[in-house]
């Protein structure tokens, strides 16, 4: 176990937490189209903290230390990142409201699961 922070596990984890969305979000598309169920920010809700306390746990459990460190570093890049893509896509300006609901989703997860991730022992 390396004792610094190592930037490039949290990149990873950025990474993966947009793959794992963009891969839960296809899937609840197919569910959308196929079947009767409503569309609702619920949903994209927990698509989104899902795929970061995911990318989080996996992260800390590679660092083998500093959980909420790396867990809160991945939350905070997810942020970023929806909010750079959100910016350059999108013309309209998105709400404080909704901004604030993505970072506490976002903060949230990749706190706890950047803690439970490192409790899980490395084989």
């Amino acid at each position: 176990m390396s004792k610094s922070f190592q930037f490039n596990l949290i990149l990873k984890g950025i990474l993966l937490a947009s793959i794992l969305a963009m891969v839960l979000s296809l899937v609840f598309g197919v569910l959308l189209s196929y079947t009767s169920l409503p569309e609702s920010t619920l949903v994209i809700n927990i698509i989104y903290g899902v795929s970061v306390f995911i990318a989080a746990f996996i992260t800390a459990y590679h660092a083998g230390t500093r959980g909420l460190y790396y867990g809160l570093s991945v939350g905070i890049g997810s942020i970023l990142l929806v909010l750079v893509l959100s910016a350059i896509l999108w013309s309209d300006t998105p709400s404080w409201l909704k901004i604030a609901e993505k970072m506490i989703i976002a903060l949230v997860s990749g706190g706890v699961g950047g803690i439970i991730g490192v409790l899980f022992p490395q084989s």
